[in-house]
This record gives structure tokens, sequence and C-alpha cells, in this order.
């Protein structure tokens, strides 16, 4: 064979070095195009996880936030539907509410005690605020045996219950807080003594509300009072008046505790203190009927906490110890006038407070209770606000026609009670407003402690 020219040699290297030269550029291309790949994927998978977090970021806000509205929803529109007025909007979320659980100490209770004007009543009293108020307000009645409410007898706390066994979500209220037998019903004082010191040591809440099982309350504005509020200092609040020259509050319109003053009762208690125990009062007798006003000397004598004015900023009670009608017309009894004289000066306070005032001038928007409410009066109460809450726009004729249909007669209210004013102009100038002020949306407030879902 002829051999290769060295031209030919020249030329034939050249094309094995572009040969290698093109394999070479192939290769790069493929690196940058893997490389470019891999960027791409890293970009990708940095996006996706980027949009996941984000939707769980978002997802969390929302279906807090609407779990906190529908708590509220339920709160505000009760436990159930009552007077035929069933709808989606009314008592239908029981069972999301029942699912929140409560973990620590409550905000507040309210402590149910025996009324001593018509006890056989008592029962269908506490079956109307198991069906109206009772949840909300964490209701305790406080009962000397299970007898006194059945229903609840699988829902008992006493002195003997450990902290740590008792849940404070909403569907497990109302409960039964039982008195020892060595307790009779008779012994107001001792009674009190030990309800106190229960709520204290077992359910531990920030505050406890005392009233008895002739009050209705609206647990809203009572949230609403106690938000500003602080459970650490002193509080004795409620609707006060005279003895002698001293203040107590009305145990029917019913009185506030802050934990810091119930655990100063407490200590005082098992201080022996005879001050805070009454021991030797030439009045006992009386003072177990009046447990109210043993407590009242105790605060003010030996934890120096005494009443305040807790009117709302037009001068106007939030605490009432009559009904919402006889609160309204001013047809209240004497000694109750009575009791506020010379108020100004033993509160430090505005004259105004020495006069019981009706009309609209009666009652707070933000009232938190009315007294000498018998059960049907209760549930009537209960059922027109939440209508008026859920319709604010409700012409004066239909509310006229719905208070009228609801509102107890004279022969089904109770003793203390008084019925519908006859004539037209002072329910269309006076009840009517005053039921659509005690239900507006705006003084509505409940219970969730600042930065957290908890109620």
């Amino acid at each position: 064979k002829r051999p290769h020219s060295h031209h030919e040699t020249s030329s034939s290297s050249l094309e094995v070095r572009d040969g290698d030269g093109k394999m070479a550029d192939i290769k790069s291309s493929k690196d940058k195009k893997k490389s470019k790949s891999a960027g791409d994927l890293r970009i990708a998978y940095l996006a996706i996880g980027s949009f996941i977090l984000v939707g769980f970021i978002a997802g969390y806000f929302i279906l807090h936030n609407q779990h906190r509205k529908s708590i509220f929803h339920a709160w505000q529109n009760g436990w159930g539907d009552y007077g035929g007025y069933e709808s989606e909007d009314l008592g239908i979320l029981r069972e999301e509410v029942m699912k929140k659980v409560h973990h620590g100490p409550p905000k507040v209770v309210t402590v149910v005690l025996p009324s001593v004007v018509n006890p056989k009543g008592r029962q269908k009293r506490l079956q109307s605020i198991h069906d109206t108020w009772g949840p909300a307000s964490r209701a305790l009645y406080v009962v000397h045996n299970t007898s006194e409410f059945p229903e609840l007898s699988d829902k008992v706390i006493s002195n003997a219950t450990h902290p740590g066994t008792v849940h404070h979500q909403l569907h497990s209220y109302p409960r039964l807080l039982l008195v020892p037998p060595g307790i009779t019903v008779d012994q107001g004082v001792p009674r009190l003594l030990n309800v106190i010191e229960t709520i204290h040591k077992v359910v531990n809440p920030e505050f406890a509300f005392f009233v008895n099982d002739h009050t209705f309350v609206i647990p809203e504005h009572l949230c609403k009072f106690l938000s500003t509020r602080d459970h650490t200092k002193p509080m004795y609040a409620g609707h006060a008046l005279k003895e002698n020259q001293n203040a107590f509050n009305s145990g029917a319109a019913g009185y506030l505790l802050s934990r810091h003053t119930m655990k100063g009762l407490v200590d005082k208690w098992r201080e022996d203190d005879s001050t805070c125990l009454a021991k030797g009062d030439k009045n006992m007798q009386w003072l177990q009927g009046n447990p109210g006003l043993v407590t009242a000397t105790c605060l003010r004598e030996a934890l120096h906490t005494t009443a305040e004015d807790t009117r709302d900023r037009e001068g106007k009670h939030r605490f009432h110890a009559f009904g919402l009608v006889r609160s309204y017309t001013g047809q209240v009894d004497k000694w109750y006038q009575n009791k506020h004289k010379d108020m100004d000066k033993i509160l430090e306070t505005d004259e105004n407070y020495n006069m019981v005032k009706g009309g609209l001038d009666c009652c707070s928007e933000e009232s938190v209770s009315f007294h000498y409410v018998e059960y049907l009066e209760t549930r009537a109460l209960y059922m027109i606000r939440q209508r008026l809450l859920k319709e604010p726009g409700m012409s004066d004729k239909d509310l006229m026609n719905l208070v009228k249909k609801e509102w107890p007669k004279k022969g089904k209210l109770g003793g203390y009670s008084h019925p519908l004013p006859d004539a037209k102009s002072d329910m269309e100038r006076g009840i009517l407003p005053l039921l659509r002020s005690i239900s507006s949306k705006k003084s509505q407030d409940y219970c969730f402690p600042v930065g957290s879902s908890k109620i």
C-alpha cells in the first residue's frame, strides 16, 4: 500500500482531533443540560415546598379563625332551638363546641346557690338555666343531694374531687357542686364557706360569679365586664347596697370574686379568723340565711376589700336585684330604695347612686343579671335575646308580637315578678327599646383570654 503523505497524515490527525473535540462538546453540552435540569428540579422542589408550607400556614390561620368564629357563634346562639324557631343559625354548633377541650382553669364560673323564695320550684328553674344561659356561663348548681337535679348526677364535683379530673369544655356544664352531708340546708354560712373553698381548690377559675336560681345571667356581658379585670388583684363586685355605714353586694343581683380574693377568704377561714366566721355574733341565726353579709364583713375587715361602683359610663347599673319589668317601671321595694341612700359617701361616687332610676336609665346595655326571674321568664328572655341578636333589624311590630307571645302571663310569673305593662306606649317606648339595648351585638364578649383560643 502507498504510504500516507505528510499532508494526509496531518489531515487525518486533524480529523481525529476534530472528532474528539465534537465528542467533548457533546459531553459538555450534556453536562450543562444535566446541571440545568438539576437546577430546574431544585427550583421546582423549592417552589413546591414553599407552596405546601404557605398552604399549611394559611390553612392553619383560616381554620383557626373559622373555629374561633364557630365557638363565638355557638356561645352567642345557645344550645338549641327554643319556641319553634329552629334554624341553622340557632344552636347547630353544639357538636363542634363539645369538641373544644379547655386545657386549664376557666375564666369564670357562675355559682348557682339555692334561692329562699319558692324552693319547691327550684328544679324547674335549674332546668331552664340548663337549657339557656347555664352552659355558656359554666354554671355550678350547689346541691345537698344529687336528687335535686338528677339529670346532672354524672357531673358532680365536691371538696373531695381531685382538680386534675375536672375538664372545662363547655359541654361539661352545668355541673353539680355537692355540699358535704354534715352541712344542712339551714347552715348558709358553712355552706358558702365550703362552696368557695371547693371552687378555689377544684376548679380554680380566674373569677366566680355567685347568684341564686332566681337570677337570670347574660354570660356575654359578664365576660365583657371581666375583660379588663385582673384576677390576681382583689375584687368584690356586684350591685353595692348599704348595711349600716358599710357596703355589701346584693346576693340577688349576684357578686363577683377574683381568684386572689377567694384565696384570701380561704386562708382566713383556715386560720379560724373569728371575724370571717362570725363567731359569737348574736345575729348568727339570721346570718345563716344571709351568708353574703359574713363574707362582706370578712372581706372588708380582714382583707381590706370593699364593694365598688359597677355602673357603666352612663351611670346605669349592670347588676339588678329585680326583674327586667320592675327595673324598668321603678316599682321596686322600699327597703331596696333605702339601701341606696348615702351610698355616694360610702362608695365615694356621684349622688346619682343614691336614687333607684326607672325607665331606660334603669339598666345598662351591658346588664349582667336580673333577679326574681322564674323559669318561664328565663326561657322567654333568653329566646327573645337570641332572636334580636340574630335579627337586629326586627320591626317593632314583630318584636311586640314575639314578646307578647313568649312572655309569661300574670298567673305564670313568680310572686315577685310583674307582668308586662298594659299600655302600648310603655311597651313601644320602654320595654322594647330596653330589650333591644341588652341584645346588641356590640356589647357581646366571649371570655377568650388574650392570645389564646381557650374559653
